[in-house]
């Protein structure tokens, strides 16, 4: 999983709903461009054209590098880039990455606290580097009725969000 979240990062990388206060699913807002927290398609095991319907309401571009185990999206201004993985044939939608340009403690508090008020968890800062300017954050989720989880990878140059169903 480390490896895959350490290639994420390299990449730039949104179905998932959020919940209110009490615990009622909500219609998915989705992407919306901006380097506020996105709402990625989280309907794990689904399709390529099930995720590519999702995205096309929303003003994202496909790029051209996707193929038939990813599909790549960026916003307008290239600050968020949002990657799904698709595993395995006929094994659908297996993992998510959303990659923002431009890190900070600040920034990360706030997804960190988004995700927690979303998916009713909590999140463990699992490492750091030497100095301090790296870090993640993690957790374990039921998402869609699936356990999934979710690492926050937090750096000077961006914060990476991986979902993953777990090994």
């Amino acid at each position: 999983m480390l490896a895959m979240m350490a290639a994420m990062c390299v990449t730039f990388t949104a179905c998932g709903g959020d919940s209110d206060d009490d615990g009622t699913p909500q219609v998915p807002t989705g992407p919306t461009g901006s380097t506020e927290y996105v709402d990625p398609c989280l309907d794990f095991g689904s399709s390529q054209s099930h995720v590519k319907e999702y995205m096309s309401g929303f003003n994202w571009e496909l790029n051209e590098n996707s193929n038939e185990y990813t599909l790549l999206y960026t916003n307008q201004a290239a600050t968020v880039v949002i990657n799904y993985m698709f595993i395995g044939n006929g094994k659908g939608l297996g993992m998510v990455g959303v990659t923002y340009a431009g890190g900070g403690d600040a920034k990360a508090l706030g997804f960190k606290a988004e995700i927690e008020k979303r998916y009713g968890i909590t999140m463990k800062k699992v490492t750091n580097s030497e100095d301090g300017t790296e870090y993640i954050y993690e957790g374990l989720a039921t998402i869609g009725g699936k356990q999934v989880e979710i690492m926050m990878n937090c750096y000077k140059q961006g914060i990476n969000i991986i979902y993953a169903l777990p090994d």
